[in-house]
């Protein structure tokens, strides 16, 4: 992945966002405005801001992911449009779900921080100790009451499996936190993301 963001090098916060709104607009400046909010609620302003980009991510449906070669978060574009139809107004960032959005970018962050801290071991990004860790330790700031495992793989009648217990989050609600261990009911609610419970 190439965030393209020309041949100056784009290091401050201030620098960054001041970009992402040139490229974005208002979207960016949420975005930048976001992280920030994120980094200092949940990671206590250690993780090191890198570009956020809108666009289609490498997976095409996923709502975001991270590169850890470039510490560039994506967003998927789709999470940019209006929450509901605008065909009468001119569509602008208080009509994007901010909730979703929120949690997309706090998901990619948890990448972030496990990167910036010295990596992951483990079978996927989402499988492993630190990662399973920090969704503990967010679900409980978030009042979720979701617990996670690393999870092993099982074969039965010859096909390998993920050994979900009950009681603890499964392989596509690791992939999926926050925005999986949510109530759908939580995004239609007041699009505010300053009260994240």
């Amino acid at each position: 992945m190439n965030s393209n963001w020309g041949r100056d090098i784009v290091t401050t916060f201030d620098e960054l966002r001041e970009q992402g709104v040139k490229r974005f607009g208002d979207v960016g400046a949420w975005a930048y405005d976001e992280w920030k909010h994120l980094n200092e609620m949940f990671f206590n302003g250690k993780n090191n801001v890198g570009p956020i980009v809108w666009g289609l991510t490498s997976q095409g449906e996923n709502m975001g992911c991270y590169s850890v070669a470039e510490n560039l978060i994506y967003l998927n574009n789709h999470l940019s449009r209006p929450i509901y139809p605008t065909h009468h107004l001119k569509w602008n960032v208080r009509h994007m779900n901010k909730k979703l959005a929120s949690d997309v970018l706090l998901h990619e962050m948890i990448h972030q921080k496990i990167h910036q801290t010295g990596g992951w071991e483990g079978e996927t990004s989402h499988n492993n100790m630190r990662f399973v860790a920090e969704v503990n330790r967010i679900s409980t700031l978030l009042g979720l009451g979701v617990k996670a495992r690393v999870l092993e793989k099982e074969t039965s009648r010859g096909k390998e499996k993920w050994n979900e217990k009950p009681g603890y989050m499964r392989m596509s609600e690791l992939f999926y936190f926050p925005y999986g261990s949510r109530p759908f009911s939580y995004y239609r609610k007041r699009n505010d993301t300053r009260s994240l419970n």
